[in-house]
């Protein structure tokens, strides 16, 4: 067999449509809302019960999957226009037009329905308008309207918002891959830094989760995922990613077994652990799963190109935005009736939550095509041109925002 020679390039990363990206976003999507329509106490149940609890709770690790590729995919996006002369105007047209419709669709029909239901904003209203509700931690953790109108999971909307808002300047000041990538780096080890000196001033581990400057190398390394998606390390980095991602969730499985009833009466050394080191391990972990899923034929690939979680992909921003208040309708009400009924805990807890995300994904998918799809077709006008000396325009290969 004849063989290459020494001085031959690589091979490029694919273009086209990245199909494995919509069902990495599609098993995002899927943790987060498990985590919370499967939400019970689960303390009096059998093993079972418990074994499952235990893991529908820890879905909440897909905000984490979230933000790494929402980091590899904004992150591609501006590297790849940076000689686009409408570089600022055509992204945050392209992202208004992506995310405003329904973001602020749902805070007005809170709003029109604020005197009729006795709602109460708390003095949050304004900074919903302004995607700064993680400014106050302690509140937008836990934060009701009244009833059944549930907000609290647009933190990490706010977070996303913020790093849209400063990313893109500092790619186009940057601007050289090399720097761009030694700025990912850097400013995730400032990030763990940060989240370390934070919490060990006893400071709330509240703040932490939902402040971005404290979860930006989740972003941030998701950017540097994206500078080596463009690189001639990219083959290298395909090799390694299966066992990088293996060790991390090795990793936090142990964190998970071990150390967390070891660290049950310590809520310091606790929120050190988990709040402050997890989050490190998470955003390099899930960054190994995303290169791993883009590799050809991989096991991995081959799962996340599934139709099903490609569907709950193309839909995870309104399953995102809209399933907590399907969940707050339907969820403890058709639990309690399903256990007056048949007497099984386990039974009543899964059958509302499969019925509150059938629900939901009918509820994401009416909102596409009902409303937000007019807005998506004028993002034709802020089309970036097409770069020839790359891998193709982002977008032309499924990159797309996560925006869940």
């Amino acid at each position: 067999m004849t063989r290459a020679p020494s001085n031959a390039r690589p091979a490029l990363p694919p273009r086209g449509h990245l199909l494995a990206l919509d069902g990495v976003r599609g098993l995002a999507i899927l943790m987060v809302v498990c985590s919370h329509v499967f939400e019970s106490n689960y303390a009096t149940a059998g093993p079972l019960a418990r074994f499952l609890g235990t893991i529908f709770y820890y879905g909440f690790f897909g905000v984490d999957l979230f933000f790494v590729l929402s980091g590899f995919l904004i992150t591609g996006i501006l590297f790849d226009s940076l000689q686009d002369g409408g570089y600022f105007r055509k992204f945050y047209a392209r992202r208004a037009l992506r995310i405003f419709p329904l973001y602020y669709g749902v805070l007005l029909v809170c709003l029109l329905l604020t005197v009729p239901w006795h709602l109460h904003w708390d003095g949050m209203g304004w900074l919903f308008a302004l995607y700064l509700q993680n400014f106050r931690a302690q509140r937008i953790m836990s934060f009701s309207l009244g009833h059944g109108v549930d907000l609290f999971h647009f933190w990490s909307l706010a977070v996303e918002e913020q790093f849209y808002l400063v990313w893109p300047a500092v790619v186009f000041f940057v601007r050289g891959k090399r720097s761009l990538l030694w700025t990912t780096l850097i400013g995730s080890a400032a990030a763990l830094l940060l989240r370390l000196v934070f919490l060990g001033a006893s400071q709330s581990s509240y703040v932490v989760h939902v402040t971005t400057i404290f979860r930006a190398d989740s972003l941030l390394l998701g950017g540097t995922l994206a500078l080596l998606y463009r690189s001639t390390a990219w083959q290298r980095v395909q090799r390694i990613a299966p066992w990088g991602f293996l060790a991390a969730a090795a990793l936090i499985l142990a964190s998970i077994l071990y150390l967390a009833p070891r660290l049950a009466n310590n809520a310091w050394a606790a929120a050190l652990c988990f709040e402050g080191i997890r989050y490190s391990i998470l955003a390099p972990g899930f960054a190994c799963l995303i290169a791993w899923s883009l590799q050809r034929e991989s096991l991995c690939s081959r799962l996340f190109e599934l139709g099903w979680l490609r569907f709950l992909g193309k839909y995870s921003y309104g399953l995102y935005v809209l399933h907590v208040f399907v969940m707050s309708a339907v969820n403890l009400p058709l639990r309690d009736l399903l256990e007056r009924y048949t007497h099984n805990k386990l039974f009543s807890v899964a059958a509302a939550a499969c019925t509150v995300l059938l629900l939901s994904i009918a509820a994401a998918y009416l909102s596409y095509h009902l409303y937000e799809r007019p807005f998506l077709r004028l993002k034709h006008r802020f089309d970036y041109k097409r770069p020839s000396l790359n891998h193709g325009s982002p977008e032309d290969a499924g990159m797309e925002t996560v925006d869940r």
